[in-house]
């Protein structure tokens, strides 16, 4: 910076100042009268003796960020004009430039019923201030990785291009509050419970043959037969009303999670107090999460939970059935008719359960 002609400090009345982000000056020069725009500071000079290397990409020292000229009533300066101007350099050092992100505020705050909240503030080198945010300050990110603000997600993010020259200032907003509730976490959810459900006949293939139970079919002997079931019930859940676990999911999770559906718990599931083979997943619902900046899934899982367990051995018996022949008048006349009645045979055979592949810990884990 090159001041006008005849413009000179006030050096009596330097001020040396200091806010939570910067260390300031504030400086007055006096002007001639016939004051020019060029001789007053521009905003971005640096600090006259204060210089920077050339091999940095802006001035990290102390640079003009504010100036307001006034007409001076003293003597000998009557007339002329008084610049003052404010020169502010961040507190974080940059000696060497500014490779990442450098934080200097952060404010926790709570609210009514639990709700945690608060800002952060980062500096950064202008040209990557976008990148850098999108690599370490992603959305739904935690304020703090333990304690009670670790629920206040990254909700908001503002990126002040030129805060100083070659600087640029990110804040970050972030709440415990979600439009879905208490869903804190990525790949966390919560458990909703409202638990109905009835048990519905499964008309399964008899083990051995291509026949289901209740099936009527011929034999290769020409006789009428059918398998019904004698003990069990061998029934499938129809889940009315079901558990719910609702969670904000990844692309990859909500794969690895649909997998399940239609399953039964293998083993315990301890954060959902269940025993194995009590826990029947009927099947999830997702949908993209709208203003998501990046690809994130609103989801629920719905999940019926049965303490008895949702399998049972069934026992099929095979019926045979025979025609009785019989003579009926008709008009006069004798007609010979015949009627199905059950024929002594004692066949059984026992149906296994349906097996249960799924293995819940998916599931399990995500609950907080």
């Amino acid at each position: 910076m090159s001041l006008g002609e005849n413009t000179k400090l006030v050096p009596e009345n330097i001020v040396y100042g200091e806010t939570l982000e910067d260390y300031t000056l504030t400086v007055d020069y006096n002007l001639p009268p016939a004051k020019r725009a060029a001789q007053v500071p521009a905003l971005g000079d640096p600090y006259p003796g204060d210089r920077y290397t050339a091999a940095q990409t802006a001035p990290w020292g102390y640079i003009v960020v504010q100036h307001d000229s006034a007409t001076s009533h003293r003597t000998p300066d009557q007339g002329a004009y008084t610049t003052s101007v404010v020169y502010a350099k961040p507190k974080v050092p940059f000696a060497s430039g500014i490779t990442g992100l450098y934080e200097v505020y952060r404010r926790p705050e709570t609210g009514r019923k639990g709700r945690y909240m608060g800002r952060r503030v980062f500096l950064a080198a202008d040209a990557n201030a976008e990148s850098l945010a999108l690599a370490n300050l992603a959305e739904l990110t935690p304020m703090f990785e333990t304690g009670n603000w670790r629920y206040a997600l990254l909700r908001e993010k503002q990126i002040e291009h030129n805060w100083r020259v070659g600087i640029a200032r990110i804040e970050c907003v972030y709440d415990s509050y979600a439009e879905m509730g208490e869903v804190v976490h990525v790949n966390k959810g919560v458990l909703e419970i409202a638990d109905s459900a009835e048990m519905v006949w499964n008309r399964c293939v008899v083990p051995g043959t291509k026949h289901r139970i209740d099936e009527i079919y011929w034999g290769d002997d020409g006789i009428r037969r059918q398998w019904v079931r004698v003990k069990g019930n061998n029934g499938w859940p129809l889940v009315t009303a079901a558990s719910r676990i609702r969670a904000i999911l990844t692309a990859p999770y909500c794969l690895s999670v649909r997998a399940l559906v239609g399953h039964i718990n293998k083993d315990n599931c301890p954060n959902m107090s269940a025993a194995a083979g009590t826990l029947w997943f009927k099947g999830m619902d997702t949908h993209v999460r709208p203003n998501s900046a990046s690809t994130l899934y609103d989801a629920l899982l719905y999940i019926a939970h049965n303490p008895a367990g949702w399998e049972s051995e069934t026992v099929a018996e095979l019926q045979k059935y025979k025609i009785v022949k019989e003579e009926v008048e008709d008009s006069g006349e004798k007609v010979p008719t015949g009627s199905w009645v059950p024929d002594s045979e004692t066949v059984t055979v026992e149906i296994p359960p349906v097996e249960i592949e799924a293995v819940f810990y998916e599931v399990d884990a995500l609950l907080t």
